[in-house]
């Protein structure tokens, strides 16, 4: 029987707000499992005193993460052979207007095009929207400091561009002005470091509405339940 893990005294850490889940029941491991990355995985969510429900069978954690701007379904999985750990944050609204999911795809796929690491992804059938980054497990082992990082990008990804989804979706914007306007800090940043010549003063910025090309830049199913 599976088990749901809940950590004796949840509290809200660091980035992390959580919820459901009511058994407090310990988690039986299994001898086979000490030392995989999988394991790892579990270990992570115990140590940082997170609520998660555990699907053994396909290597995969369900928690739910909140950030600045919305609660994530987080699925964290060990896939082929041990060799890849994945990341899903769902967003929690779905593009349920079908009229809508052309905007929806041209703006994930405007999003996807300055990212270097992950991707979001559509589900075309049902609207669904979620963020995906996998990581590489080099030698079998999968250190607490990758699994770390890792969701700490996934999250700050999910979050920046979660506010833009929603104004595309029910704000009326262009899935291009959203991009811009998601991305506005980090534009500015690239305006601010651009070096001025020598021997000339720095010119005035010109007023104009023309935008500059987009930087690639690295940013780095919850209907189921625990099997029994």
């Amino acid at each position: 029987m599976e088990k749901v893990v809940v950590a004796p005294n949840v509290r809200t850490a660091a980035s992390f707000v959580h919820s459901h889940m009511s058994n407090n029941d310990t988690l039986d491991h299994s001898a086979s499992e000490f030392g995989t990355p999988f394991q790892a995985l579990i270990d992570h969510c115990e140590a940082n005193e997170l609520s998660f429900a555990i699907f053994r069978e396909e290597k995969r954690i369900r928690l739910n993460i909140c950030r600045k701007h919305a609660l994530y379904s987080c699925h964290l999985r060990i896939s082929n052979d041990d060799e890849i750990f994945q990341i899903h944050l769902n967003y929690p609204v779905l593009a349920k207007d079908e009229k809508m999911r052309p905007n929806v795809t041209e703006f994930f796929t405007r999003v996807n095009y300055g990212l270097v690491l992950g991707a979001f992804e559509v589900d075309l059938r049902d609207g669904e929207a979620r963020y995906h980054i996998s990581h590489i497990i080099g030698d079998g082992r999968l250190e607490d400091e990758v699994i770390r990082r890792i969701i700490g990008s996934a999250l700050s990804t999910a979050d920046r561009y979660f506010p833009a989804y929603m104004r595309v979706l029910f704000g009326g914007d262009t899935p291009e002005d959203a991009v811009f306007l998601a991305e506005l800090d980090l534009n500015t940043q690239d305006t601010q470091s651009e070096p001025a010549s020598a021997d000339s003063p720095i010119p005035p910025i010109p007023k104009t509405s023309k935008r500059k090309p987009r930087k690639k830049r690295g940013k780095l199913d919850d209907s189921d339940s625990p099997e029994s």
